[in-house]
Formats: C-alpha cells, structure tokens, sequence
C-alpha cells in the first residue's frame, strides 16, 4: 500500500470538508437570495404596475394614446423593466413599448388564464433571449383593462452570480488559509511521531543507550514515557543477560 504523509490526509480531510460545506453554503445562500431578489423584483413591479393604474383609468376610457404612452415611457427609466403594455379589458393593446411589434409570447397570454392571487409567470421572450416576471395589475379591477410589466429575471441572475463569486472568493482564501495553518500544525505533531518512530526502531536493533525524550504534554508525550519504559526495561534484561553468560564462563 502506498505510505501517504499524515500531514496530507489531514489536508486532504480539511479541503473535502471545506468544498463539502461551501458547496451546502453556496446551494443556501443561492436559493435565499434567488428568493428574496424574486419577491422585491416582483413587488418593485407591482408598485409600478399600481402606479400606473392609478393614473391611466381615464385615458383608457378615453383611448388617449399619446397620454397613455407618455404614462409609461416614464417607467422605463427603472433597468429592471422589460416592456409595459396597456390592454383593454378586451385583451387589445392600447399602448405598448414595442411599437406594435408585441412579442408573440406577449399575445399568446390572456386575462382568462390569469390569477392574480399567484406570483406571476416566467415568461420568455425569444426575440430578445430574457426571462420576465409577466405583471398584470387590473385597473378599475379590470373593467377598463389591465397594465403589465415585465421584470427582467437577469436582475436576479446577475445578482446571485455576483454573490456566487464573493463566496467562492471567500471559501477558496479560508480553504487556503486552512490548508497552511494544518500543515504547520501537522508538522508540530508529526515531528515527535517521527522521532519516536526512528527511536522504536533505533530500540529493536539494540541501541538502547539514549533516552527517550519528547515534551507535547498530550497522548505522545504518554507514548514516549511507555517507549522509554520499554527502553530501559530491554536494556535491564540485556544486562542481566550479559552478567548471566559471564558468571557461567
């Protein structure tokens, strides 16, 4: 079997286990701020979605386009928002931020599938490759319409990546650290362990003139006491030995 150092597998020991529990971290941490980044997102939609209703009910009766995308071009001022749409509560769009050309993602949802009791859903925009929270706020609780908003999910993504790499970061330096503060250590403690080795060795081939000596004040200072009784136990029978076959010849 191939001899691997102690310092080593304690080393080893420490990086498993640090990559163990920061992997642990990394999945909570993620899911916790993927959460909460979720609901402000959504909930930073919904107050602008509010805003808005609250004042574009009397456009929208009157079909007052330009007020209403004048309404809304303010908006678009926040980075998290994808598009607004302005529908009737017909499902035709008033207004919208695309200039007519409405994603068909967009038009392929109506209110009959929506329940404004959910969060809202993750929709996909090919066109321009991100994923929205799909916000409908009704307005005049929707017998004059309905105002949506798309909240970027890319907030959030750019977000978790960002805490990923402060984590990373942080447990890649402790595990670092880690690994100089053991190996130190480890070499406090093997440094006896070897010196006791070579003397229980030095004792099996007979060289059992020096003492045996080591002051850790813990388990190996117990085994270099047990070694030097042992020593000084083989050299009394040696010489007892030796004086035997001399009183015989």
């Amino acid at each position: 079997m191939k001899f691997i150092s102690l310092r080593w597998k304690i080393s080893g020991i420490l990086v498993l286990s640090n990559l163990i529990l920061g992997l642990i971290i990394v999945i909570i941490v993620n899911r916790t701020v993927s959460e909460n980044l979720s609901r402000e997102l959504i909930e930073r939609g919904r107050t602008i979605a509010l805003n808005l209703s609250q004042y574009s009910a009397e456009q929208i009766l009157e079909e007052d386009v330009v007020g209403l995308r004048q309404l809304i071009t303010g908006s678009l001022s926040f980075e998290s928002v994808a598009y607004i749409l302005i529908q009737t509560s017909e499902d035709s769009v008033l207004v919208d931020t695309y200039n007519g050309d409405i994603p068909v993602e967009l038009l392929e949802k109506s209110k009959e599938s929506l329940d404004l009791e959910k969060l809202p859903e993750l929709v996909y925009i090919s066109g321009a490759d991100i994923e929205c929270f799909d916000i409908w706020q009704p307005v005049e609780e929707g017998y004059l319409g309905y105002i949506r908003i798309g909240m970027k999910k890319d907030y959030i993504d750019q977000s978790v990546y960002e805490t990923n790499l402060i984590l990373i970061s942080a447990i890649f330096s402790i595990t670092l650290l880690g690994i100089i503060v053991v190996l130190f250590l480890a070499n406090r403690i093997i440094k006896p362990i070897l010196y006791l080795t070579a003397r229980a060795d030095d004792i099996s081939k007979g060289e059992l003139e020096e003492k045996v000596s080591v002051s850790t004040n813990d388990e190996i200072d117990s085994l270099a006491q047990a070694l030097e009784r042992l020593r000084e136990s083989v050299k009394i029978a040696l010489d007892r030995l030796k004086k035997q076959q001399t009183l015989r010849m």
